[in-house]
């Protein structure tokens, strides 16, 4: 009677190791790094973790769309330069970790307005900040289309309007009126 009690004491704890082992060596998914899980890509450059980027076009204005996330225990400026726009960098304060995340989007824009990028494509961003090595991340180009994106377009460039000059307006009271030609009689 003790052999087979200890056998099957045995048998029991072979049974849970081996169906309970697979979770003992198996990597947990929640442990890795964070995935993107949306139209964006991610990147690092120093204590400054971007992610969820991309640009958002309407003709020759884009929108860059990202969260800025700082690990570090000092706010950074952030310059961020598209290689398609070589001569125009934008600079963007991100606060310290105690000041949570800074987001580009809907109430804070970060935006070029004369930037040639084909819609779908994919454009090479540079992200640095003080001596630290910077980062290149090819963003991709979206539109407002997508319902998600259309609050997220950048904001329209005012164009010059024509203003009229003196000879282009009407006098007050003066009206053009057609003078009658005589019809001939036969």
């Amino acid at each position: 009677m003790k052999v087979r009690f200890a056998a099957s004491v045995v048998l029991a704890a072979g049974v849970v190791i081996g169906t309970a082992g697979c979770g003992f060596i198996t990597p947990q998914g929640t442990a890795r790094i964070t995935q993107s899980t949306s139209f964006g890509v991610e990147g690092t450059v120093g204590d400054v973790h971007i992610r969820n980027a991309y640009l958002v076009a309407q003709g020759q204005q884009v929108a860059l769309v990202a969260t800025f996330v700082n690990k570090g225990e000092s706010g950074q400026t952030v310059s961020i330069q598209p290689k398609a726009s070589a001569d125009d960098t934008k600079s963007l304060r991100v606060g310290d970790v105690d000041e949570g995340p800074t987001i580009i989007g809907p109430q804070q824009t970060l935006q070029w307005d004369d930037l040639k990028v084909a819609k779908g494509s994919l454009v090479p961003v540079f992200f640095t900040y003080g001596d630290k090595t910077g980062v290149t991340l090819n963003l991709p180009v979206l539109t407002g289309d997508f319902k998600v994106n259309s609050t997220l377009t950048p904001t329209p460039v005012p164009t010059e309007t024509a203003t009229p000059s003196a000879t282009d307006t009407a006098t007050p009271g003066a009206t053009d009126t057609a003078t009658p030609t005589p019809t001939p009689t036969p």
